[in-house]
């Protein structure tokens, strides 16, 4: 087999846990596939994809804003144009959990709007201790379609030293832009 291409030389893995490398010079096999096909790339390619893709989320608005800073300037969110590379073994165990995790979000979304029967929250109020200003009167006692309260989930996940998913955060919304196309049905 032909000696892989190494984007860096003497690259080092660290205390963290990298996929596609195991220690220096050694891809793990999961990895070899997508490597072996960036050595047939020119010097300066995937830099060149990483700022193309990066001027087109500019300029398409996927954005956003870092308040506080000076400048106030929009940002692309960050990202690395190299995938990461994920066995659909480990990513049916992520799928799982993840929908797992949305539909307990849900079910206690729909708690908080409804009777408050979340052992830990039930001895505070969920309306003055838990979620304070953001609870929405309007609502109370509403049931959505499907009870499905948030449309839109971004779940990040981090990958541990010990080699593990683990989530960091939750982020639940309904953007206005999908109520207006749910709205008017496009």
């Amino acid at each position: 087999m032909a000696p892989v291409f190494y984007a860096v030389a003497n690259y080092e893995v660290g205390g963290f846990y990298d996929e596609m490398f195991a220690s220096v010079g050694q891809p793990r096999a999961i990895a070899r596939q997508l490597l072996d096909s960036l050595a047939t790339l020119a010097d300066g390619e995937i830099l060149n994809r990483q700022k193309a893709a990066e001027r087109a989320l500019l300029q398409m608005g996927i954005t956003f804003n870092v308040y506080g800073e000076q400048a106030g300037v929009e940002k692309i969110f960050p990202f690395d144009i190299l995938p990461r590379i994920i066995s659909a073994t480990e990513w049916s165990r992520i799928e799982q959990g993840l929908k797992q995790r949305i539909q307990a979000l849900n079910l206690f979304l729909d708690d908080i709007y409804h009777d408050q029967n979340d052992p830990p929250r039930r001895n505070h109020s969920a309306r003055n201790y838990f979620l304070g200003e953001v609870l929405s009167e309007a609502m109370h006692r509403l049931e959505p379609p499907r009870g499905i309260w948030c449309h839109v989930t971004g779940t990040d996940l981090v990958r541990h030293g010990d080699g593990q998913i683990y989530v960091l955060e939750d982020n639940l919304r309904t953007p206005s832009v999908f109520l207006t196309c749910w709205r008017t049905g496009r």
